[in-house]
């Protein structure tokens, strides 16, 4: 049965980068995933995949306004990546507005990530910021594992502050959460924010490279470029979703003595590599699944 991740936080805090890092990680085995995004706000196809010409066909809205979403018809949609043939995604295709299709409904988007769900080993699902759009509270009460990333500002502190009581219910399974500091830099106050919003399990620092790779239409090849602590993030996520396998402990923020004393990595973790040092994504994307499998 497929192993279901919802993936949630404040914007701008690399939340849909996250999702890209980590169906590397978690197909690195040849194992199969879709990332899934429905918001419509910021239509995805077009920046996962910018060399591709989509129309309103292979949109994520012609599925969810479907009269009956079975098996086949996500199939369908599902666009595989051409440089990994064991990532799918599914979002909408440029150009589309929140207005091109009826408003989401709870079973529509259940029934969605059930389906897909038959189809391959991961489902990530890559969630809006508005916890209000019926996406967001229906992915994490579908979800084996919720992670929520959020900028170590105030920004992320009071954006959690304002969501936190819209998830109390059970069903949402609040507390088992995996929170991340996205974009950490070296003069974010770490440990304040840990303090704050009760506990950080990791952080992804930021990085010059990952920004670029973003930006530039190539969000699956920024793997190569995470630093360790960004490593031990997605390490940690595979080892919540593999708990059988005996894999080496994770160090978390609140273990890793470096993060203790300063509140941030060493100044160097987060530094940018020499612009000569990453012009081979493919074969630090390889070793950087390699560290995440020892």
């Amino acid at each position: 049965m497929s192993q279901i991740i919802t993936v949630w936080g404040n914007p701008g805090s690399g939340k849909s980068m996250f999702c890209c890092n980590l169906a590397k990680v978690l197909t690195a085995g040849k194992e199969k995933a879709i990332i899934i995004n429905a918001d419509s706000s910021t239509p995805m196809l077009p920046v996962w995949m910018p060399e591709r010409l989509f129309d309103a066909s292979a949109s994520i809205g012609n599925v969810l306004s479907a009269l009956e979403i079975n098996t086949a018809l996500v199939a369908e949609r599902v666009c595989v990546l051409k440089d990994y043939p064991f990532i799918g995604v599914m979002g909408y295709s440029a150009g589309e507005t929140p207005f091109s299709y009826p408003e989401l409904k709870y079973e529509q988007i259940r029934q969605l990530i059930f389906e897909a769900a038959k189809l391959v080993d991961y489902i990530i699902l890559d969630c809006s910021s508005q916890v209000v759009n019926f996406f967001t509270p229906t992915a994490i009460e579908a979800s084996d594992l919720a992670i929520r990333i959020l900028t170590p500002d105030l920004r992320g502190v009071n954006y959690l502050k304002a969501h936190k009581p819209l998830l109390t219910d059970a069903k949402f399974h609040y507390g088992d959460h995996l929170t991340f500091a996205g974009l950490a830099r070296p003069f974010h106050a770490i440990d304040e924010m840990g303090h704050l919003i009760g506990g950080l399990d990791g952080m992804l620092p930021y990085s010059k490279e990952i920004e670029c790779c973003g930006t530039s239409g190539e969000m699956f090849h920024a793997l190569g470029y995470c630093n360790k602590h960004y490593l031990q993030a997605l390490k940690l996520v595979k080892e919540r979703l593999q708990p059988q396998e005996n894999t080496v402990e994770t160090e978390t923020q609140e273990e890793d003595p470096e993060l203790q004393e300063t509140g941030q990595p060493e100044s160097q973790e987060i530094r940018q590599p020499e612009s000569q040092e990453i012009r081979q994504p493919e074969s630090q994307d390889k070793e950087a699944c390699h560290e995440l499998t020892e």
